[in-house]
């Protein structure tokens, strides 16, 4: 994400760990977060943003500020929906394939407590107006009686083609009555044959069906 401090340094060093609170900020609703490395002071390259507040001598804890308008960490509440956790998934340019014009930077994943799925549909449109690429990796549900029960998606199940088709057909209206778009509707915006659209979707929907039934 552009803007986002952790994506920027995991491109350099590994990110054990990642905190913020924003509330702690200095003002101006900016988020100021610490962020954990597997190297000590002398074997960082410290960006402008960050400085070293801890080193144990093979461990370095960087407390870094951003401006919450462009930091996932800062849009999420905004929508009145707090930050649970934040983790960082690949980084480090050199131990890793990048993809053209990627920055070398990880994937920041954030997780986030959410009561309803339209915030959701705006929390994810507000992120891609800002980021090259967002995607729900994982959806869970509790029970209003506090049951424990949880349903769980595991959006790695589908191949980034089934995801596309589901997400396109969604967006279109396919699946809303009556329908806003129809199979050949769907198939001519993802450049494909209507017959190839409805066996992706096939594929998807039974993934799907059989992660939740399986609850």
């Amino acid at each position: 994400m552009k803007g986002c401090p952790v994506a920027a340094m995991s491109g350099d060093f590994e990110v054990e760990s990642v905190v913020t609170d924003r509330q702690a900020a200095s003002g101006g609703g900016a988020v100021v977060g610490e962020v954990t490395v597997k190297r000590p002071p002398e074997e960082l390259s410290i960006p402008d943003a960050a400085d070293v507040v801890f080193s144990d001598g093979s461990r370095s804890v960087l407390r870094f500020e951003a401006e919450g308008e462009h930091c996932p960490c800062g849009r999420v509440p905004d929508h009145g929906c707090p930050v649970r956790d934040i983790d960082v998934v690949g980084g480090r340019a050199a131990d890793r394939e990048t993809a053209s014009g990627d920055a070398g930077g990880g994937t920041v994943v954030v997780s986030f407590l959410v009561s309803e799925m339209e915030t959701v549909r705006r929390i994810i449109s507000d992120l891609q107006a800002r980021c090259d690429s967002v995607r729900i990796h994982r959806l869970m549900r509790s029970d209003p009686d506090d049951s424990g029960s949880l349903l769980l998606v595991d959006r790695s199940a589908f191949t980034d083609r089934q995801y596309e088709v589901l997400r396109t057909a969604h967006e279109m209206g396919y699946f809303e009555r009556p329908k806003a778009a129809n199979s050949a509707d769907v198939a001519s915006a993802l450049g494909i044959t209507a017959s190839t659209f409805t066996e992706h979707l096939a594929a998807t929907q039974s993934k799907l069906l059989d992660q939740i039934l399986s609850v």
